[in-house]
């Protein structure tokens, strides 16, 4: 499975910013820890991160609010 990370700044752009070959979800935490975190220990990575939450309306959509933006990942 391939996701795509998205970021959505306070000014309404959108960029691509990462593709990983998981699941969203994980993608979403494997982004977080990597570049907003910098932890690079993936194999110690948590299965859950507080403040993800999966879209209410669309099935396997994540959503992470990072300062003021939000970032994204979705399936390919």
């Amino acid at each position: 499975m391939k996701s795509i990370i998205y970021e959505l700044d306070e000014q309404g752009n959108i960029t691509e910013k990462a593709i990983y070959t998981v699941t969203p979800k994980q993608a979403l935490i494997n982004y977080i820890m990597q570049f907003k975190k910098k932890n690079h220990n993936f194999w110690m990575y948590p299965e859950t991160l507080e403040g993800i939450r999966e879209s209410k309306t669309v099935k396997d959509h994540w959503y992470f609010d990072y300062n003021n933006i939000v970032i994204a990942s979705y399936p390919a």
